[in-house]
């Protein structure tokens, strides 16, 4: 057993080292490059590559926390090493990503590896791949150019595997597209249905890209200047718009692609278009009613974001409406009908506390337990026993 304890030591100290060469090595222009090759085998690493080249790979998993996300990447880590051809290297650069040293003649793996992590991880990976160098001492270019290319995932969208060597130049916009923002508006005054918004965006956003992508920065600017200009266009001859509150651009700016920009366009247009259409608006009361009944029904998954979709509005509007017309916020009433579901199945099932947690959407039992005490005013074993279960 203590020799089991101390392989699993060094195996852990050895990987660390590892990873911190291997950052090294990337971080910049080595200078000591006699040494390079040495260190590499001093940790048992082969340091003769062909045309050396990085990739970078970067999960899109969520994670509630650092630990878990740490967890998440050594597990993803430790699946492409066994997988890697030759004298390939994975290793974890230190900003939430996975590095893959390697020859640039095994560049083909890279669709291997990006199956099977799809497969065993059910969530997605960006890669960027950076171009070949001549020696192992300029790797940090590669490194650089892997980076650079996991930006471009905003055109290119999630999941996929993007090449330096293939990106094209991005130039910031010329001018605002100040007319095909009016007939953005007027598309969607007119609008009979829900479909034909949609279809007004994406004519807006194919009009602005039609001589190529543009600079990303410029892009996410674009946008918040149109909904702030259709909002005061449209809002302009509207007077019964009391419940309506402007878009917050911190959520906009979170989004990492193009194809999600322009879902958040759609549906805050959707929202806004529901509180000033006549004879299109849908009561609040429908509104939140349909609200209430997704949160019932998927409470284990629910989030503001998620039902916010299924009923088109914003998440702001949606959390807005929803505690004007009910007195509690969202999550209060999420809540509530998460710990009735909790009581529900400690009363009737012989299920865990740990499970009952999962099944009601609590990942963290403790946090599940303090949410039921405070809410219950016992702990949730302390309720099965009084229930008789």
């Amino acid at each position: 057993m203590l020799n089991e304890r101390l392989l699993l030591d060094h195996q852990a100290i050895t990987t660390w080292m590892k990873d911190r060469l291997l950052r090294y090595l990337v971080s910049g222009p080595t200078e000591a490059k006699a040494d390079l090759k040495e260190s590499l085998a001093k940790l048992h690493l082969n340091p003769y590559y062909t045309f050396p080249t990085i990739a970078l790979l970067e999960p899109t998993a969520p994670a509630d926390n650092e630990h878990d996300k740490l967890t998440y990447l050594e597990s993803m880590r430790e699946s492409l090493q066994q997988r890697m051809p030759g004298n390939g290297i994975a290793f974890l650069d230190g900003d939430g990503r996975i590095g893959l040293l390697f020859s640039w003649v095994s560049k083909d793996v890279l669709e291997r590896l990006q199956a099977v992590l799809l497969e065993q991880f059910a969530h997605p990976v960006n890669i960027g791949v950076g171009k070949p160098c001549s020696q192992l001492s300029d790797i940090h270019l590669s490194y650089r150019q892997a980076s650079w290319a996991l930006q471009n995932k905003f055109y290119s969208g999630t999941g996929q595997i993007i090449h330096f060597g293939e990106l094209r130049r991005l130039e910031p916009i010329d001018r605002y597209p100040v007319e095909k923002e009016k007939q953005l508006v007027e598309s969607f005054r007119s609008a009979a249905s829900e479909q034909e918004i949609l279809e007004a965006v994406e004519s807006f956003y194919s009009a602005v890209l039609e001589q190529g992508p543009i600079d990303i920065k410029s892009m996410y600017e674009l946008t918040i200047r149109l909904l702030v200009g259709v909002e005061r266009r449209v809002l302009a001859d509207e007077e019964n718009v009391g419940a309506y509150r402007p878009f917050e651009a911190t959520s906009l700016v979170r989004l990492s692609t193009l194809e999600e920009l322009k879902h958040y366009v759609c549906l805050f247009l959707t929202g806004l278009w529901k509180v000033v259409s006549p004879g299109q608006k849908e009561s609040h009361r429908s509104i939140i009613k349909r609200t209430i009944l997704y949160m019932e029904q998927d409470c284990q998954y629910a989030s503001l974001q998620s039902v916010a979709q299924k009923v088109y509005m914003t998440p702001t509007y949606l959390s807005m409406l929803f505690r004007a017309n009910t007195g509690k916020t969202f999550i209060e009433h999420l809540t509530d009908i998460r710990i009735d579901k909790a009581k529900d199945m400690l009363r009737t099932t012989h299920y865990k506390n740990y499970e009952v947690a999962e099944k009601v959407g609590y990942q963290d039992s403790r946090y599940f337990s303090q949410i039921f005490k405070k809410k219950v005013g016992v702990s949730p074993s302390e309720y099965r026993e009084s229930m008789g279960k």
